[in-house]
């Protein structure tokens, strides 16, 4: 059995799928800014509900960031809690891996964003009041940012990326953290 856990996305989501990575259960929930109190409920009455167990779990999928620090460190910190007492396979994706078009855009906080505009370009820091500017010729972006004249794209294909995922085997999970300039 394996499991894919985001609480960097919007729509938190929890999603249990076998080994032919056929999807058996999903469900969507919202931890923001109470993953430490909130998180473990949740993973438990998900596998509750499936009547699976933390032994049953063989691969582990995590979205690490970036996010709320708080938030990114819950994450992992859960999923290395599970790995370093029951050994299991950890595999890492960030935000940014979860989609295939670009440009992506994630809030960062109330002053400024995360921008990808490619695969392979860096990712970016930007004042949100330099968000027009930046996307005047653009018509669409991917996720959490809403422009009056730009079409915004919120659903994360799920099922595409579990059908896809090469598993890292990786035996801990790195909190995935963009550092920010100092700005004076």
């Amino acid at each position: 059995m394996n499991i894919f856990l985001d609480t960097i996305s919007a729509k938190n989501a929890l999603i249990l799928f076998d080994e032919k990575r056929n999807i058996l259960d999903t469900h969507f929930f919202d931890v923001r800014l109470n993953e430490s109190t909130l998180l473990i409920e949740e993973f438990d009455a998900f596998l509750k509900k499936n009547n699976v167990t933390y032994t049953d779990l063989e691969n582990i999928i995590v979205v690490n960031g970036p996010g709320s620090f708080t938030g990114v460190r819950t994450t992992v910190l859960l999923v290395n809690t599970i790995n370093f007492v029951l050994k299991k396979n950890i595999t890492t994706l960030t935000y940014f891996d979860l989609f295939e078009k670009y440009p992506i855009v994630k809030t960062s906080s109330k002053r400024d964003c995360f921008i990808k505009m490619t695969r392979e370009s860096e990712i970016e820091i930007i004042q949100n009041e330099d968000l027009k500017e930046k996307f005047k010729d653009t018509k669409t972006i991917y996720w959490d940012i809403v422009l009056e004249y730009i079409e915004t794209i919120r659903d994360v294909d799920y099922e595409k990326i579990i059908k896809n995922i090469s598993f890292q085997n990786q035996k801990i999970a790195e909190a995935f953290y963009l550092k920010k300039p100092n700005i004076s």
